[in-house]
């Protein structure tokens, strides 16, 4: 099953039944992007053509690396403590 859910109702949006063998990363090409969204995910999603159609799409992403990508820093900026 996959889902997405909005946070701020704590109730589903998108719910997509399919067998174990569905890779989750397809199902973003099913979901209705929302501008201004953030989409959370899991490492599974590590597919950077269909994460960059997100942004292309006024979206946002959070995805935990997996222990294999080869990334290097551009740049950073300093944290304002609140």
């Amino acid at each position: 099953m996959h889902t997405l859910l909005d946070i701020r109702t704590s109730i589903p949006t998108f719910i997509y039944i399919t067998s174990g063998k569905v890779h989750d990363v397809n199902i973003l090409d099913l979901i209705t992007v929302e501008p201004s969204a953030i989409y959370v995910m899991d490492k599974g999603y590590v597919d950077f053509k269909r994460l960059f159609s997100l942004k292309g799409k006024n979206a946002f992403f959070i995805t935990r690396a997996k222990d294999n990508l080869l990334s290097q820093r551009l740049y950073s900026h300093d944290v304002t403590e609140f």
